[in-house]
């Protein structure tokens, strides 16, 4: 009935068109249409419906962009003979970058450059120190290798950084706003150090000017943050705790690396007597006396120079649960501790805290005093002692004081870095936060591409295992049976 009327509708009569000859009517619509398109394509209006608004640059970025003084130039080189997988990926690459561009209000100019496209793209991306990449890619039933550019440099006065290779799009809003922040920084941020150790940061922190402290009288307003490594020996004074108590009272802000347990190279454990419990407990804090152990955990050598003897060591927990309203976790996705305690809290007026790594939930502790270090002698656990600990947390007071606190003092120790663990990223992203005070904080990743699956017992494990092997089968079986049935 409604498509009998709207065939009869002649539009030409009921615009009272019928004097105009068709030579002039269809040129003037699409006309109309053209200048319609022009208008609309000039507007610029999208709706960002991801979890978290992961396609919308955060307000950490926002900020940063609208206080910097001068012209910050970004140059994306992308080959034009990309493999197939990393179309896509360009393209989202180059929105990031348009975003970018539309909030710096007129103080960020982009550009994408193709270096295969003549000389002087090509000697543009060397001189910004952008790297030719080998990829491989599956053509006509072979792999094959394609050398092509995909990276960005960003530049600023005379100062210039680079990605080389941006193809991380969950972390890119990150790394690429760390940079801007970088170079738009006048003076070089200066970082205090209390105790040793800090080696595996030093060649990561260059932004930084690494100022060791021999003697803690008084701490110097200029330094952005401290790094406080308990290294089993030092015993900190009272009146050295209150000169810790008074910088954060001051708004002072610290990483904090506190055993609560110390163990030597010989696998011995005593009780740890730093002296740093009572600073940690102004922010509501402990570090308790024990050491956790979890199902997931490294594999550690415990052979010798010419017998390898690798066993998963339930001492040395490794974990990718991480609290993600936190900016600290780009660029890795798990984190290893050697020997860490577990911390326990406690409310504190004006102090806020925020727990930020968690032990999966199949893990135990061991308590100071009854501390089994052999992996052939530790206890088996049972089912009702595993329960999920935290082991990283930060707290704030009112003058913006802040500590973030990591209940293991080799966590950054050179010898104990595994190749899978992002420990070293973790510190450098939470002392860029501390260092900006909190400028380059709330930047999430951008997208979730990785879900993993939950720690499950063996019995899980089985059940998932076999439900995955006969569910669907059984599902067909079961609907052919139905219809014999029916048909008799």
């Amino acid at each position: 009935m409604i498509r009998t009327k709207l065939k009869k509708i002649n539009l030409v009569k009921a615009m009272k068109l019928e004097r105009f000859g068709k030579s002039l009517i269809y040129p003037v619509t699409l006309g109309i249409f053209i200048l319609i398109n022009l208008i609309i394509s000039s507007l610029s209006a999208r709706a960002d419906l991801s979890s978290g608004k992961a396609y919308t640059l955060s307000q950490s970025t926002k900020k940063i962009l609208k206080k910097t003084d001068d012209i910050v130039n970004i140059k994306f080189f992308a080959s034009s003979n990309l493999p197939t997988k990393l179309l896509p990926l360009r393209s989202e690459v180059v929105d990031l970058l348009n975003e970018y561009k539309k909030e710096g209000g007129g103080k960020v100019a982009v550009k994408v450059i193709d270096p295969k496209k003549d000389d002087e793209s090509l000697s543009q991306a060397k001189e910004a120190g952008i790297p030719e990449l080998q990829f491989s890619q599956l053509e006509q039933d072979k792999y094959a290798l394609t050398a092509a550019y995909f990276g960005i440099s960003v530049s600023y006065a005379e100062k210039k950084e680079v990605i080389p290779q941006a193809n991380d799009i969950d972390n890119l809003e990150y790394n690429l706003t760390s940079l801007i922040y970088k170079l738009t920084q006048k003076n070089m941020s200066q970082i205090g150090l209390l105790g040793g150790g800090f080696e595996s940061l030093r060649k990561s922190l260059d932004q930084y000017a690494l100022l060791p402290i021999s003697d803690l009288k008084v701490i110097n307003s200029s330094y952005k943050a401290l790094l406080i490594l308990d290294d089993n020996k030092k015993q900190y004074s009272t009146e050295e705790a209150d000169i810790l108590n008074k910088y954060f009272a001051e708004g002072g802000r610290a990483i904090i690396f506190a055993d609560g347990v110390w163990i030597t190279d010989s696998l011995q454990s005593t009780k740890a007597e730093h002296n740093l419990g009572p600073v940690l407990k102004k922010f509501g804090i402990t570090v308790d006396n024990d050491l956790v152990l979890s199902s997931l955990s490294e594999m550690v050598n415990f052979g010798n120079d010419s017998v390898q003897f690798l066993v998963p060591y339930p001492f040395w927990v490794k974990t990718n649960v991480f609290n993600q309203g936190a900016g600290y976790f780009s660029n890795f996705n798990q984190l290893s501790f050697p020997w860490v305690s577990s911390l326990s809290f406690e409310k504190v007026d004006g102090v806020e805290i925020r727990r930020l790594v968690y032990t999966g939930n199949r893990s135990w502790t061991q308590k100071e005093g009854n501390i089994f270090l052999n992996p052939q002698t530790i206890p088996q656990p049972n089912e009702k002692d595993f329960r999920q600990y935290t082991i990283i947390a930060e707290a704030r007071n009112k003058k913006n004081g802040q500590i973030l606190v990591v209940p293991s003092s080799r966590f950054i120790g050179e010898r104990y870095l595994s190749k899978t663990s992002g420990n070293v990223n973790f510190i450098i992203n939470a002392l860029n936060d501390l260092a900006s005070g909190g400028a380059l904080s709330g930047i999430r990743q951008r997208t979730v591409l990785f879900y993993p699956l939950p720690e499950m017992s063996e019995s899980q494990k089985e059940i998932f295992k076999y439900l995955n092997i006969f569910l669907l089968p059984g599902i067909f079986v079961l609907c052919g049976a139905f219809r014999l049935v029916k048909r008799k």
